[in-house]
């Protein structure tokens, strides 16, 4: 068994020295996974815009609609894999699935050439592979993560989880320089990456208490489990929480199309705006963790929001100028840096053990449903108003959903934390 001790949500450990905490060597094995597999993802990602809108000539509404799909594929599967992950005990051969199957996705691009049927199937399997993969990863950070530093052993995943995310669209870049429209090679360099990461997780990742569980919990039905998670306190308030955001949360493809309508710079660098963004995230992902561990975690994901929202606000005033593309990409960086694993870490410590990779599955489930959906609405309002309109629109949302998530995320600090993992 590998559970440690839950903690309160929002608990703040006792003043001591600073120092930068240590992460075991497994979650660094884990980042290393992962920061080959999204310099694979992520050459792909960030020519979507350039090939879909600049390319193929499609409308903000038909990329929105696709990218919806990107986003909102992942989610049809990430509960289940939680599930499968949490009654068999075996994190790590369900992420190893998920992982392989976006490996050979990144080989079928090549095949799917411009045939939308045979492209599209490819992107769903992507992103299935994706959905699969997140929960059992994430539940095998939390289980190898030191007692107190939750937070920062996510944030050390999603630091190194963003280093891969800058080196991708350079990469992608730098083949479109080399081989202009050569999208093919693109894929090529992406597979490649994407199958190190493979190995990497197959070779150097430990799986703690890998073996399969017995009794009670190996027999019970799987959705007893999914209802055991919804029916925590402490944890159905973190999902109100991130799904009252999540539907106002535009993509970044959305994003970076509006920056560069409005910038007007040469349309085949907008890959270059997927390095900004994830390079602060890799700078900010790490302290982010550190000081959520001291702070709280509750404060540190709300803080992020209104950074995203201080980016809805400088697009709508227009942004026309090297230094406000500037300010929108280290706004995203720091919301994607003081949210994303942040939200993990604050979901595992409100979860027992036994049932954490559901919990994080559904919990994946419900924001990547709703990025899917703001996606959609945000390209249907760009293509039918306009930009302003939309990203007004969504601002309004996203304060409603703040207001929201600090309503729910405040009314857990007078609960127990949640019962000890059952044996």
């Amino acid at each position: 068994m590998y559970q440690q001790p839950p903690a309160p949500l929002d608990a703040v450990p006792p003043a001591r020295r600073w120092r930068w905490p240590r992460v075991g060597a497994n979650v660094w094995a884990i980042g290393a996974t992962s920061l080959l597999t999204d310099v694979s993802s992520e050459m792909v990602t960030s020519v979507l815009p350039l090939y879909v809108v600049l390319h193929l000539q499609m409308t903000p509404l038909a990329f929105g609609a696709l990218d919806g799909l990107y986003q909102g594929v992942a989610a049809l599967v990430r509960m289940g894999s939680g599930v499968v992950a949490d009654r068999f005990r075996h994190h790590k051969a369900v992420a190893l699935a998920g992982y392989g199957l976006s490996a050979v996705a990144k080989a079928c691009y090549i095949a799917a050439g411009t045939a939308w049927p045979a492209f599209l199937a490819v992107v769903t399997a992507d992103r299935l592979g994706k959905g699969i993969r997140t929960a059992p990863r994430d539940a095998l950070i939390a289980a190898s993560a030191r007692p107190g530093e939750t937070a920062t052993a996510f944030g050390v995943h999603r630091a190194m989880d963003a280093a891969g995310a800058t080196i991708g669209p350079l990469t992608a870049f730098g083949v479109l320089m080399l081989a202009p429209g050569r999208f093919d090679q693109v894929f090529v360099v992406s597979f490649a990456m994407a199958v190190v990461g493979v190995a990497a997780l197959w070779l150097f990742v430990t799986a703690p208490g890998g073996a399969r569980a017995t009794g009670a919990t190996a027999t019970a039905r799987p959705w007893a489990r999914v209802l055991d998670a919804i029916t925590a306190p402490r944890f159905r308030a973190v999902l109100v929480a991130a799904g009252a955001v999540s539907i106002a949360s535009v993509t970044d493809g959305l994003l970076y199309l509006v920056l560069q309508r409005q910038f007007a710079f040469d349309p085949t660098r907008i890959t270059l705006l997927f390095v900004g963004t994830p390079l602060c995230y890799f700078l900010l992902a790490g302290p982010c963790g550190v000081v959520a561990d001291r702070i709280g975690t509750a404060r540190l994901f709300l803080a992020g929001h209104l950074a995203l929202l201080a980016v809805y606000g400088l697009l709508w005033m227009g942004v026309t100028t090297a230094v406000g593309v500037a300010a929108c990409l280290v706004g995203l960086g720091a919301y994607y840096a003081a949210t994303d694993g942040i939200l993990a870490a604050m979901a595992a410590l409100a979860l027992p053990a036994d049932d954490r990779a559901t919990g994080l599955g559904l919990l994946a489930t419900c924001t990547t449903a709703g990025r899917g959906l703001a996606a959609f609405v945000f390209g249907a309002l760009w293509t039918y108003t306009d930009t302003r309109t939309a990203l007004a629109a969504f601002a309004a949302l996203l304060v409603a959903g703040i207001g929201v998530s600090a309503w729910q995320l405040g009314a857990t600090r007078a609960l127990p934390p949640p019962a000890e993992a059952r044996s």
